[in-house]
């Protein structure tokens, strides 16, 4: 068996693939930034747990402290779960040739999908909905701008850049208005030096993941989204499987082949009613509800491995449960905090009622219902998660 370590210890993502590679019997290390709470370096399956420098502060300390911890311990494959690591090591891949693997697109795919605008770009020109969107490099291009329909969404361009070493992170937000739309580009473009504007999208957010390699994709599995940690957008504190629209796996896969991932990748929209499913978001790494595949019977960790290691291609198609609920109970909390907090102002779109998603998310099981933290097989990393989101919350 294999010798690995899974970065992002904190992440829902590392969790997930902690526990999938250690059922597997591959002997696991867990690693995340100095300081920081993370729950997969408490799952049995951790065999030793490493702080390391924290990448967006430092990214050359932060890989020469994983380089050689990969050496120390004989590390076969690294696997990255989040952009702040996959970003460095992708940067510097050469320092590991003859050491060990990394679960890693190509270069080029990591550029690209780092890109929202390019990605935006890439989607339209492959005939695939995306909203309509706008690159302002320079406060004068505000005046460029159409008349919109308000709120708009103000999003960095990269959810994460480096400059000298250093990260400056993405945000998103939304304007109700042309003079608080002005505030914020000055306010990214100072900070970011250029930000995209974007029309805002309702609807039900639906997920659709592929294993890709030889320019072919594998393994198509797809979700929907049934309440997210912020109401507003954000990721999900639980979503539910089904079966994958023919059309939509397709423009999907033409996707994902033309970014040029390898390994595993996942596509996210927004489709209200009958109208189109328009792009939001594209990952060529573990995303944060890769829990629900692996417990509707895809497990793409145990595939990725495999392809790391020996370049065994997984089955072309496997058939899944449909109707297969995975919860992450301390994101539900987050979510129910939120709502708690009532009804942002200006928000344009209905918004949760407290009390009746108490109800829903008090329901502690019924069948078909999984959960991303909590397992009996292996309870610590669950219920130190929701003894630390109140630690906080007490802290605040």
């Amino acid at each position: 068996m294999a010798r690995i370590l899974v970065l992002d210890g904190h992440n829902a993502a590392a969790l997930a693939f902690t526990r999938s590679a250690g059922r597997a019997g591959h002997w696991l290390a867990v690693g995340a930034n100095q300081g920081l709470f993370a729950a997969a370096k408490l799952s049995r399956y951790c065999r030793l747990s490493f702080d390391y420098p924290i990448s967006t502060d430092d990214a050359d300390a932060f890989v020469i402290a994983v380089l050689a911890f990969a050496r120390q311990h004989a590390i076969d494959l690294i696997v990255p779960t989040a952009d702040w690591t996959l970003q460095p090591l992708s940067e510097q891949r050469n320092r590991f040739e003859g050491i060990c693997r990394i679960a890693l697109p190509p270069r080029e795919a990591v550029v690209a999908a780092s890109d929202k605008y390019q990605t935006i770009e890439l989607a339209r020109g492959l005939g695939i909905a995306v909203p309509r969107t706008w690159l302002v490099k320079a406060d004068s291009d505000m005046g460029s701008l159409p008349d919109l329909s308000y709120p708009v969404v103000v999003k960095d361009r990269f959810s994460v850049r480096w400059k000298n070493g250093k990260a400056v992170f993405g945000s998103v937000s939304y304007a109700f208005g042309r003079q608080e739309l002005a505030r914020k580009i000055a306010e990214r473009l100072q900070v970011a030096g250029d930000v995209l504007i974007q029309e805002f999208v309702s609807g039900a957010g639906i997920g659709i993941s592929f294993f890709v390699a030889q320019e072919q994709v594998f393994l198509p599995f797809a979700w929907q989204r049934v309440r997210e940690v912020d109401p507003r957008g954000s990721a999900s504190s639980c979503r539910v499987s089904m079966a994958v629209d023919g059309n939509l796996g397709e423009i999907s896969s033409r996707l994902v082949r033309a970014i040029g991932f390898q390994g595993i990748a996942m596509v996210e929209y927004k489709k209200a009613g009958d109208g189109p499913a328009v792009l939001m978001e594209s990952n060529g790494r573990p995303w944060g509800s890769i829990g629900l595949p692996i417990a509707s019977g895809i497990d793409y960790p145990r595939y990725l491995i495999d392809w790391c290691l020996t370049g065994a291609l997984p089955p072309k198609t496997l058939p899944y449960r449909t109707r297969i609920t995975c919860r992450r109970l301390v994101g539900e909390l987050t979510h129910l905090s939120n709502i708690r907090n009532g009804k942002p102002a200006n928000w344009p779109e209905e918004y949760p009622h407290f009390w009746s998603t108490l109800a829903k998310v008090a329901i502690p099981w019924y069948p078909g219902m999984r959960y991303d933290d909590i397992w009996l097989s292996d309870l610590r990393p669950g219920i130190e998660q929701i003894r630390n989101w109140f630690r906080v919350r007490r802290a605040r």
